[in-house]
C-alpha cells in the first residue's frame, strides 16, 4: 500500500533531499515520514511530538504501511527528542513562527549540523526569515502552495555561516519567491494587501498608533511595488 500526500504535505515532503535519516518535529500523523521512506528518500526516519496522541496515532500509521523498523517515534519537546547530528534533514512544520524560531533556537547546534531544514510556519513567516539570516543560514528555495483560501510557504534553508543583508520587506516575501517567479506570488500579494487593509481600517482614527499605521502603509505600497513588477 502507497500513501499518496497532496498539497501542503506534499510539497514539504518534495523539499526534503535524498538522506540517511529525516526527523520530522511535530510530526502528528507520520505522514510526511512514511512517504518518504516509501519513496526512497530516505532510509530511515524519526516521527517526534509533544503530544502522546498524534504519536499513538503516528504508530497505528507506521504499522498500516509495515515501516516500524524504518520509522521510530518518539515523545517530547521540539528538538530535545534528536540527539547532534543524528538526523541529515530537519523538518518543522504545522506551527506558528513564533514558536518555530524557539525550537530552533533552544536547540541551534543540532539545526547547524543538518544538511537541510525543510520548515513550513503556519504564521510570522518575517520572524522566521529574521532568525535563518540573523544566524547564518541561507534560504536555499522557498515555495508557495495553495489549500482552500489559505496560502503556505514552505522555506528550505541550510547553515552558511555567511550572514547576509535584507531589507524588512525580504522577511516579508522572501527573495527565493520573487527570482523563481512564484505561480502563486501575486495572489499571495493580493491576500496581504486586503489583511493590511483590514488592519489599517481598525487603526483609522487612532493617533497613538501613527508609526503603526505607517508601518502597515509602507508595507502595502511594497506589496503594490511587486505585483506590478511581476504581472
Amino acid at each position: 500500500m502507497i500513501l499518496n500526500l497532496k498539497g501542503r504535505l506534499r510539497l514539504i515532503a518534495d523539499k526534503v533531499p535524498k538522506c540517511n535519516t529525516v526527523a520530522d518535529i511535530g510530526t502528528d500523523h507520520a505522514y510526511i515520514p512514511i512517504y518518504l521512506v516509501q519513496n526512497g528518500v530516505c532510509r530511515k526516519a524519526i516521527a517526534s511530538d509533544i503530544k502522546i496522541g498524534p504519536v499513538k496515532i503516528a504508530n497505528s500509521n507506521i504499522s498500516l504501511y509495515k515501516l516500524a523498523e524504518k520509522i521510530e517515534t518518539r515523545i517530547g519537546d521540539g528538538l530535545n527528542t534528536i540527539e547532534v547530528g543524528e538526523a541529515d534533514s530537519i523538518i518543522i512544520a504545522g506551527m506558528g513562527g513564533t514558536l518555530l524560531t524557539e525550537l530552533l533556537e533552544a536547540n541551534k547546534i543540532k539545526v547547524v549540523r543538518a544538511t537541510a531544514l525543510v520548515l513550513q510556519p503556519m504564521n510570522d513567516l518575517d520572524i522566521v526569515r529574521k532568525w535563518l539570516y540573523d544566524n547564518a543560514f541561507d534560504i536555499y528555495d522557498e515555495e508557495l502552495v495553495a489549500e482552500g483560501p489559505k496560502f503556505y510557504c514552505v522555506l528550505s534553508a541550510k547553515f552558511s555561516g555567511s550572514k547576509k543583508e535584507y531589507s524588512d520587506f525580504d522577511l516579508h516575501v522572501g527573495q527565493g519567491l520573487i527570482n523563481k517567479k512564484d505561480v502563486l506570488l501575486n495572489q499571495y500579494c493580493q491576500m496581504k494587501v486586503r489583511q493590511i487593509d483590514r488592519v489599517l481600517e481598525q487603526l483609522e482614527g487612532m493617533e497613538e498608533n501613527v508609526v503603526l499605521k505607517n508601518h502597515y502603509s509602507r508595507l502595502k505600497k511594497e506589496y503594490i511595488s511587486l505585483m506590478e513588477k511581476i504581472l
